[in-house]
This record gives structure tokens, C-alpha cells and sequence, in this order.
């Protein structure tokens, strides 16, 4: 007798019209409610999303052309409830993954539905009918209406899961096979280019991140208990003009304030509405404790409508102003109607403070709670003070805290979740919900005071940009996070409202610049970070923040690398950033040399020997080569006594060699302490460029110290004498291309 055969586990029953979209198992809690049937007219996607900052949006087959609606119908169902072969994913040798992340597969979707449009306009009603030559024509199609490689390889594999779920749907419909599938995808793609979309973004130049993120900072440390006052002063008028009844006490205060604006021939308060001049009723029924019936009939009565239209008014806020802008006051009084704008800027400036200065993704950065980032405790279980920002330099500078990390000096840990690379141990599948990071990041004083400042807005553990908050337009309406997109437009919006403010208060050196590779953006903060803590640029950015304790922490903590997770971290990025930087140090000194340009210092000849003759870390970021960069650049850095840093602080470059290196007193560290360089240090090189700059600054200090009181002016010129010295002995010792040569 033959036995049986084994139910196929990956072949799905077919769904009637009141199966639930999404299987139970997948389904996130809060979202359950909005799961609907196989047979709705509207699939919502939350019941699957559990990422905050993630858009639902929803499938509506009322836009899904007629042939093809149903067939699609069965097979997006299909998708969300099954898998793909374990077999299918392992033959193909690629990146596929049996189950998507819900954003992915959401674009997938709609991947098929933009291949329906088309087959429908070449008259087509049904995938069945499409043959090989039908799939070449697609392929022909994406390559002329999507210009990167990266985009036409993503829908073509779309049509490949397309065809795959089909064979596991109760009610396949016969795709055939993708050309493209046999043959491999190359021929069918547009040609590989250099450079281009899927090179990794572009740093933030030095320009724009530093008045950015003074803005940020200046808008956290000293403008926030204004704006914060400012919003809960108009939230308490808001709900007084809305909740308060009409009363005789409330109609004769009315009356007087009127009655004193109009006998003074003051403007009436006024607002914008619909792009109009109009009453502020709800300011004028807050102030004065009438109901805004009796703001409305004292409007009609008293044809207030053309006096505002004709002379409008401000509406001042009974609240002190105690921020300063450059030691002066920044603004004489707060105005209702530009609180709303005040808060939003203000949470925009924590944004980029956390997304910067911790090199979270935005993802990482918007799903960040209440709470996340507690204060320590010490052994006596007593909570240590909190660093204020005045106490930034001497704290940072600290020798013992930047040697010990974390098994001796307390910090402030940050947790949040991780969304792009978590997935199951077991299975390899994405999980929407993200995961705890393993390893908190450790939180610099900025960071911790931005996120300090949400905490005051939102109730304790809800996520510090969370919607319902932070989104007065549409409150309540979405269970997470401000979205990507909105936080991207906030960006811009902070950027035109800051330079209004530094052209306000004459500060032309704090304009925000436009940044040559285009808009802001999000995804540039992570890259601009370890750009600015390999290159430690001056200006701007290097008074907002100290990048040396930046690096020191990036390397103290448990995992022994700040940010990291077992696939990727910020410190990867450190590393490229670093490996490129000393390239572009050792090939500047090759052609100032070659250019005639003098050099001295003890390790001159072995860093022009290595700059003109040594390996070169050559490449741009690219996406896909990220692990194969991280490696050589590690390997780059790793050559002791070969690797060419550069200090624009200290104006000079250090030929790192460890058993040479004072700044090295344990040893610890395969990189230099730039932060505490000496002059007697053994790997010093100096150019003429470098010698001048000295001098330069030498001169200013001079300057200074004639504007202030004795001592700190004698330790100006002693330092200014320092320096001088310096660039004397580089002017008895140097030698250039010409000395050799004679």
C-alpha cells in the first residue's frame, strides 16, 4: 500500500472573503484592530508595521486595473502570509530572504501593480499571457523610465517573487518564469556606472554642519525653557478660549479690553487664517476669560473685521523671555502665533542634535523614548549631577575620564531599537517590530540635554517624536513617530528660519550655507559624523563639539567600539573616514613637496618617504563594497609607522609610530591621541604652510591679550610666544625638493 504524500508545508489554502489580511502571528498588538478581510476594498498595511517613523499607507484595488485585480489580489495575499522555499532563496545565491520587511514588501506590491499598468496599456488582461519576449519588453521598459541600475534590478526582482508566490498560492495562474531569473539579471539592467545614486551620500561640508548644528545646540541650551513656556502658555489660552463659558464677568472684561485698544488706537490682535488677516479670537477670549461666542458677536457688533484688516496686531504672550542670541535678549516678547513654528524648530534641533552627535539611524534616532537615556547612579545609589553646558570644555578635556571609559567613570547610556538589520536568529526574516540594540550608545552632555528637552513634552515612555504630539495639524491620527519625509522638510524649514534669525541678529558668520551636494537630508548625518571626527576640522563645528572625546568615546565602551552591532556600526564608518583622510594627508605632502614647499620635524623624511612610495587607500564610499572598504581600511590604518594623520588644531601631521608616542602612555590605541599632541613628539612633520599659520596665529593671540585683564593676557602671549618658536625652528630645519636635488 503507498503511504500518503506529506502536505506541502509552503502551499497556502485559499482564503475567502472574511480571512483576515495578515496571519495573527505577524500582526503587531496596537495595530490588530485595523486587520481587514481578504475581500475589503482597502488593505491597511499597519497591522504589520511596528517601526515608528514608518508611513503605513494601504492598498486600494479600486487602483489596480480590472483584469489583473483579482489575480494580483490572491498572490499579494499569498505574499504576506507565506514564504518562499528555503530551497528557492539558497539556489539563487543572492540576498532574498523567505519573508520582507514590511516596507519592502509594501514596495514590492507595488512593484507588480506598476507592472499591470503597463501590460494593461500594451493590451494585455491577464499575466498569464506573458511570454519571454512579453518580460524582455519589461525589462526594456524600466531601463528607459528608471535611470539606475540599483532601481530596475529591485522591480525585476519583484516580478521574480511574483512568479515564486504564484507556484504557492491555491489558485496559481501559470506566471512563467522571468527570463532574467535563468540567465542571471545583467543584460538586462542599465550599465554599471562609477560613480553616481549608489555611492553612499555625500559628508555635510564643514560650512554647513557647523552653524547647523550651532543653531541646534543654541536652540536646546539656551532657547528652550522660552519656547517651552511659549507653547504651554498658548496650550493653556487655547483650552481657557475653548472650555470657558459665557459669563457677564467674562463679556465685561471683553468690553474693556476692546474698548482700551480702540481708545489707544492699538492694532487688534490678529492672526492668519486660510492666507487672511483675522480677529485672534481664540488669543482675545483666552486673555480676557470670555467665551469665544462673545469674541464672535463683539466682532460683529463692533465691525472689528476691518480694523484688523486695515492695522493688524500682535499677540504678545504674558510669559519672561531670558534666552540670548550673542549676549543679547532674542526676542522682547513671544507672539501666540508663532509658537506652533518655535516647538517645531525646537524639536527639529533635537533631531539633528541626537542624529549627529550619536550617529544613530534616523530610524534608531525617532523610535528613542522617554526615559531611554537614565541618570547614572553611583555606588551610594546618589543620581550624579548633570554637566551643565557652560562645564562642557573642562569636563571633556578630563584625562582620567578619556582614559578609563566605562569601567571607572560612570556615563549616560542611551537605548533605543534598531530596525534595518534585525531579524531573526533562526529564520534570517526581518522582524517589523525592530530589536533592543545590544549595545547602548554612550551619550555625550548635548545629547543628553536634547533629549531632556523632549522629555518635558511628552508623557514618560512614549516615544520623545511621537506624532500625537509633536504634530498639532493632525494630533492623535498616527500611533508613532514624526515620519521621515516630515522630519526631512522640517529640516529645510529650521534652516531658512535660522538664517532669518542670524540676518536678524548680525551674525553673518552663522548663516547656514547651501551645502554643493543638495538638500540636508537625513541619511548625511551618520557619514558626516565620522567625516568630521576623521578630518577634525576647525571653525564652527570644532567649538560645538570636541571631536577628540568624541572618538575617545566611539572607543571606550563595552563592545569596545561605540555603536557597534554584530553586522555594522558608526565606528566602520570612523574607520573609512580615517583611512581616507590620512590618503589625502600623505598625497597633499607629496605635491606641496614636489611643488617646492619646505618640511621639518623629526619623522619629515619617513613621511615623505611613505607619502611618495607607501600604499594608498583609494576609493569612494559605495554601498556594496562597505564590508570589503571597512577591512582595507582597518589594514590601512593598522601599518604602524607608515600612516600620515593630519591635526589642523595643533598645525601638523604625525607620522603615527606607537613606541614614539607620548601621547600613547599605555599603549592601548593603534591611532594617535590627536588631542594631545607635544612638541617634542617623535613623529612630527611640519610644512610651510603649516609654519605660517603658526605665525598667524600667534599674531592674533597678541591681539588679544591687549583686551584683557593680566593674566589671562600673559598666558595669551606665552602661548603666542610657543608658537612663534615652532615655526622658527621648522624655518632652521626644513628642507625641500631643491635641497635634495642640489
Amino acid at each position: 500500500m503507498t503511504a500518503p504524500l506529506e502536505a506541502d508545508p509552503y502551499l497556502l489554502p485559499l482564503p475567502s472573503a472574511a480571512t483576515p489580511v495578515f496571519p495573527e502571528h505577524l500582526v503587531v498588538a496596537r495595530h490588530a484592530h485595523l486587520n481587514s478581510r481578504y475581500g475589503d476594498a482597502i488593505w491597511p498595511l499597519a497591522p504589520i508595521i511596528d517601526d515608528p517613523s514608518m508611513e503605513h499607507g494601504r492598498l486600494a484595488w479600486a487602483s489596480c486595473p480590472d483584469g489583473f485585480r483579482e489575480e494580483l489580489r490572491l498572490i499579494t495575499w499569498t505574499f504576506f502570509n507565506g514564504e518562499l522555499r528555503n530551497t528557492f532563496v539558497r539556489d539563487r545565491g543572492s540576498r532574498l530572504r523567505t519573508r520582507l520587511a514590511p516596507g519592502t514588501a509594501r514596495n514590492t506590491v507595488y512593484q507588480w501593480w506598476g507592472m499591470a499598468d503597463w501590460l494593461h496599456s500594451q493590451g494585455h488582461t491577464s499575466f498569464t499571457g506573458c511570454d519571454r519576449g512579453t518580460f524582455s519588453l519589461y525589462a526594456a521598459h524600466l531601463r528607459k523610465t528608471i535611470t539606475t541600475r540599483g532601481a530596475v534590478r529591485k522591480a525585476l526582482t519583484a516580478v521574480t517573487r511574483l512568479w515564486a508566490f504564484d507556484q504557492l498560492s491555491a489558485r496559481p495562474i501559470e506566471i512563467r518564469r522571468p527570463p532574467w531569473d535563468e540567465e542571471g539579471m545583467d543584460d538586462y539592467l542599465p550599465a554599471a556606472s562609477p560613480r553616481g545614486p549608489e555611492n553612499a551620500r555625500e559628508p555635510l561640508s564643514e560650512e554647513v554642519m557647523g552653524p547647523l548644528l550651532v543653531w541646534a545646540l543654541r536652540l536646546v541650551d539656551d532657547l528652550a525653557d522660552d519656547i517651552i513656556a511659549a507653547h504651554k502658555e498658548t496650550v493653556r489660552l487655547d483650552r481657557a478660549a475653548l472650555t470657558q463659558p459665557s459669563t457677564p464677568e467674562g463679556r465685561a472684561s471683553l468690553r474693556s479690553y476692546l474698548t482700551e485698544h480702540l481708545a489707544e488706537r492699538r492694532p487688534l490682535p490678529s492672526t492668519r487664517q486660510n492666507g487672511k488677516t483675522a480677529l485672534a479670537r481664540q488669543y482675545i477670549a483666552g486673555v480676557t476669560g470670555a467665551s469665544l461666542k462673545q469674541v464672535a458677536l463683539a466682532y460683529r457688533d463692533r465691525g472689528l473685521g476691518a480694523l484688523v484688516t486695515a492695522d493688524p496686531g500682535p499677540c504678545p504672550l504674558d510669559i519672561p523671555v531670558t534666552g540670548q542670541i550673542a549676549g543679547r535678549p532674542w526676542r522682547s516678547r513671544i507672539d501666540y502665533t508663532e509658537t506652533s513654528e518655535l516647538l517645531r524648530h525646537l524639536i527639529t534641533a533635537v533631531f539633528i542634535v541626537c542624529a549627529y552627535l550619536t550617529g544613530a539611524r534616523t530610524q534608531e534616532v525617532l523610535a528613542m523614548r522617554s526615559g531611554c537615556c537614565p541618570d547614572p547612579e553611583d555606588g551610594q545609589g546618589r543620581h550624579l549631577m548633570r554637566i551643565q553646558p557652560d562645564d562642557v570644555d573642562e569636563s571633556l578635556d578630563d584625562e582620567d575620564e578619556l582614559d578609563d571609559g566605562l569601567e571607572d567613570e560612570p556615563h549616560l547610556l542611551i537605548r533605543s531599537r534598531h530596525f534595518k538589520t534585525a531579524t531573526d536568529p533562526d529564520t534570517g526574516n526581518y522582524l517589523p517590530s525592530g530589536a533592543e540594540r545590544a549595545v547602548p550608545w554612550v551619550a555625550i552632555v548635548p545629547v543628553v540635554n536634547a533629549i531632556r528637552v523632549l522629555e518635558r513634552l511628552v508623557p514618560e515612555d512614549d516615544l520623545l517624536f511621537g506624532a500625537s504630539v509633536h504634530n498639532r495639524t493632525h494630533p492623535n491620527t498616527r500611533t508613532g513617530s514624526l515620519i521621515v519625509d516630515t522630519i526631512r522638510t522640517r529640516i529645510e524649514d529650521f534652516v531658512t528660519w535660522a538664517n532669518v534669525e542670524a540676518d536678524a541678529h548680525d551674525l553673518p558668520g552663522e548663516v547656514i550655507p547651501p551645502d554643493p551636494h543638495g538638500k540636508i537630508g537625513l541619511g548625511r548625518f551618520r557619514r558626516s559624523l565620522a567625516w568630521h571626527i576623521a578630518r577634525r576640522p576647525g571653525g564652527l563645528v570644532a567649538l560645538a563639539i570636541q571631536y577628540g572625546h568624541m572618538r575617545t568615546v566611539l572607543n571606550t565602551d563595552e563592545s569596545g567600539r561605540y555603536g557597534s552591532r554584530s553586522r555594522s556600526g558608526i565606528h566602520q564608518l570612523v574607520d573609512i573616514e580615517t583611512a581616507l583622510a590620512t590618503a589625502d594627508a600623505a598625497a597633499d605632502l607629496a605635491e606641496r613637496f614636489e611643488a617646492g614647499e619646505g618640511i621639518s620635524g623629526p619623522a619629515a623624511r619617513r613621511a615623505l618617504f611613505q607619502a611618495t612610495t607607501g600604499p594608498m587607500f583609494q576609493g569612494g564610499l559605495v554601498k556594496r563594497d562597505f564590508p570589503l572598504k571597512h577591512s582595507l581600511a582597518r589594514r590601512h590604518l593598522a601599518r604602524d609607522g607608515s600612516v600620515l594623520y593630519d591635526n589642523p588644531q595643533a598645525l601638523l601631521l604625525c607620522l603615527f609610530r606607537s613606541d614614539r608616542a607620548p601621547c600613547q602612555e599605555d599603549g592601548r590605541l593603534s591611532e594617535p591621541t590627536l588631542d594631545r599632541c607635544v612638541p617634542n613628539c617623535g613623529n612630527i612633520v611640519r610644512t610651510d604652510r603649516q609654519a605660517i599659520a603658526l605665525r598667524e596665529r600667534a599674531h592674533q593671540l597678541e591681539i588679544e591679550a591687549d583686551h584683557v585683564p593680566g593674566p589671562l593676557a600673559d598666558r595669551g602671549l606665552a602661548a603666542a610666544q610657543q608658537f612663534r618658536d615652532q615655526a622658527d625652528e621648522h624655518d632652521r630645519t626644513r628642507f625641500s625638493i631643491e635641497d635634495i636635488t642640489a
